[in-house]
């Protein structure tokens, strides 16, 4: 976790001027929730949302994101904050989540995206009262149009 956070301090650190190169982006996700994921750019902002899967049961989230490029072009650095919904047999839940994460686009003759992110949340509506999840990294890939 610190050397992720020493990273990223780093790479805000080199931030250079560019827009997101591509308008949307669907994909898929591993890591503490897996599973599909869509993001729409807004030129310096995007929505993504995904629905995951987990131990016999469901997430769906969506986040607003701020986008600052980083590094040189194709790199991104994105942070933000939304919501989630979650089922696993008799368990529902409702939460916050925040995001930190880098994306790399991969040049625009390969329409990839790959992305490292941290997911924290707060479930403050549900069977198991409100709780602190902080475990969440993730690993993804997108393709680009």
């Amino acid at each position: 976790m610190k050397k992720f956070l020493v990273m990223v301090t780093l790479l805000v650190a080199t931030l250079t001027v560019s827009a997101q190169e591509y308008n949307w982006a669907v994909g898929l996700r591993g890591g503490g929730f897996s599973g599909l994921t869509a993001k729409q750019n807004m030129g310096a902002n995007a929505i993504e949302a995904g629905l995951s899967l987990y131990s016999g049961g469901f997430a769906i989230d969506g986040v607003y994101e701020w986008q600052e490029p980083v590094i040189g072009d194709g790199f991104h650095i994105y942070y933000g904050a939304g919501a989630y919904a979650q089922i696993a047999g008799s368990f529902f839940g409702l939460g916050l989540e925040g995001v930190l994460g880098l994306e790399y686009r991969l040049p625009i003759n390969f329409p990839l995206a790959i992305s490292l992110d941290y997911r924290p949340g707060i479930n403050v509506l549900g069977d198991a009262g409100v709780h602190f999840w902080g475990g969440n990294f993730g690993l993804g890939v997108k393709y680009c149009f």
